[in-house]
């Protein structure tokens, strides 16, 4: 950092003092710049063409005393250059008023030299202090700002790569999928004899390559859901599973496979129905999924799975006897390819993503799931699962929010419901959803008919702007006069829910758009 001359102001109009405090001053050394001015006006346009680093200014002036002159400088924001005032202080009250005022410090006439001395050299050092700290600083700061935009660019190069690498996984899995296929076909065609008899070691063969061919497309499987999954394209269609039944298949399943192991596996399940609003084939996948996992990890002892009723959730329980994980690895479980538990050699083996897409697929259907385990001492895997009457209530609703969760983090909805719920006309809804067309012209924008009610869902639209869209209804809607066209009408409730700055979950969102009480 370069240095510069520390600059001091002399405002004095006596020649005599002025002669005695340059030549103090000099004696000091040739870091100095020193600058006289023997009025206010004079000082006044001094400080405006170069504004000095320590002032030693007079009290008594011609024209101004200085005590306005100090006034004024703390006024126009420079507050920070030390002011320190001369004079005979003859009157208490002029030290008093000089504190109020601002000034740093006084020297009482006649000056000293080596209290002259001792003041300035504080104020030298005090300043070389503050403009080392001041520099430090800037450089600092300049330093974090390279560094947060190299940091900035390789975490956007580390985006591109990953969506590369993503778009990579998913064409190569789909090209797979075709000749895979074929090849399936034509060993499945010579394994059944069907192209000629074959000997018992060639059917054994054939077995073991119809065997890799299946694990080979689990993966292929395996890759396609963590794509679809991590780009948001996984789709759900829900209807209403009987949980206790989707168990019983799954443990009736696996029986087989695990007798073969002398494993034990049970279904503990309430008498009743246990019913949710989920993709069945999906959750299908996600307790196959956990419990070919127990399998794989469990050399002796059983696999429950459980389902438990909840008021509000649904927990779906797979517990094994099996080696157990370490605590210190299980905040890793869920991450892609992770492998935790896999053997050397002829071990358990497999793609590292189940449990991911597992995670993923609950997620989802506003699900949690929970892991409990340490090694030796089995695992257990609980998933929640929202019981949602209020999803299987506005079934089209939530369809539309999936579709758009396909593509975007963020969206609102407008509702429309009539104010009082005994009085229904198709004539009017449809008059509103034409209404509404007209004012929303984005194709991404949704409007959906669910429930005795009318939705828009605004893709990609914060609150803020949702509040634009819905004064824009507000009007248009007004300008109809409804209440005077049909009779019994009192007007919309209406409501703006926007995810996710209100809600976290489509089941928190339509719950919130469901018990709102306010007319337009």
């Amino acid at each position: 950092m370069e240095s510069s001359k520390f600059k001091i102001l002399i405002v004095e109009d006596n020649p005599t003092d002025i002669k005695v405090l340059t030549d103090i001053l000099t004696s000091l050394g040739a870091g100095f710049s020193i600058r006289i001015a023997s009025s206010y006006h004079a000082a006044k346009e001094n400080f405006q063409n170069d504004v000095p680093d320590l002032i030693l200014l007079d009290i008594y002036l011609p024209d101004k005393d200085g005590f306005y002159f100090l006034q004024e400088i703390h006024q126009k924001g420079y507050e920070d250059i030390p002011v320190i005032l001369l004079s005979a202080f003859s009157d208490k009250n002029e030290k008093l008023k000089s504190l109020e005022l601002g000034a740093t410090d006084f020297i009482n006439k006649p000056v000293l030299a080596e209290e002259l001395k001792a003041r300035v050299n504080f104020q030298m050092r005090l300043k070389k202090i503050t403009d080392d700290h001041r520099w430090a600083s800037e450089k600092t700061n300049e330093g974090i700002k390279i560094l947060y935009k190299e940091l900035e660019n390789k975490n956007k190069k580390l985006k591109e790569l990953d969506q590369l690498k993503d778009e990579f996984i998913n064409n190569v899995s789909h090209e797979l999928r075709t000749p895979l296929t074929i090849i399936q076909g034509s060993v499945s065609i010579i394994k059944d004899g069907l192209l000629g008899e074959i000997n018992e070691k060639q059917n054994k063969h054939l077995k073991n390559t119809l065997e890799n061919i299946d694990r080979l497309g689990k993966i292929i499987n395996d890759l396609l859901d963590i794509s679809t999954i991590e780009n948001r394209k996984m789709k759900i269609s829900r209807e209403n599973v009987n949980m206790t039944d989707l168990a019983r298949k799954v443990v009736s399943d696996f029986i087989p496979l695990v007798v073969t192991k002398g494993l034990e596996i049970k279904c503990i399940v309430p008498d009743g129905r246990v019913d949710v609003f989920v993709d069945k084939d999906k959750i299908i996948q996600v307790l196959v999924n956990l419990v070919n996992n127990a399998y794989k990890f469990t050399d002796q002892g059983r696999i429950e799975v459980s389902v438990i009723e909840n008021a509000d959730t649904v927990e779906c329980r797979v517990k094994d006897t099996g080696i157990g994980i370490s605590e210190s690895d299980l905040p890793q479980l869920f991450s892609k390819f992770n492998q935790i538990g896999r053997q050397h050699g002829a071990g358990a083996k497999g793609t590292g993503l189940g449990l991911s897409i597992t995670k993923g697929i609950v997620e989802l259907h506003d699900g949690q799931i929970k892991v409990e385990s340490s090694v030796g001492q089995g695992t257990l895997f609980t998933v929640l699962l929202p019981r949602s009457p209020i999803a299987k209530q506005y079934k089209n609703l939530m369809d539309s929010l999936a579709e758009v969760k396909l593509q975007y983090n963020i969206y609102s909805v407008l509702a429309f419901n009539i104010q009082d719920s005994g009085f229904r006309n198709e004539g009017l809804f449809n008059e509103l959803i034409s209404l509404i067309k007209k004012q929303i012209h984005r194709k991404s924008d949704l409007i959906v008919r669910d429930n005795g009610a009318v939705f828009v869902v605004l893709s990609d639209t914060k609150k803020e702007d949702a509040l634009i869209v819905l004064n824009r209804l507000r009007y248009a809607v007004d300008a109809k006069g409804w209440e005077k066209s049909y009779s019994g009408f009192k007007g919309f409730v209406i409501k703006v829910v926007s995810l996710p700055e209100d809600v976290q979950t489509d089941v928190e969102l339509i719950d919130l758009l469901k018990t709102y009480k306010e007319a337009i």
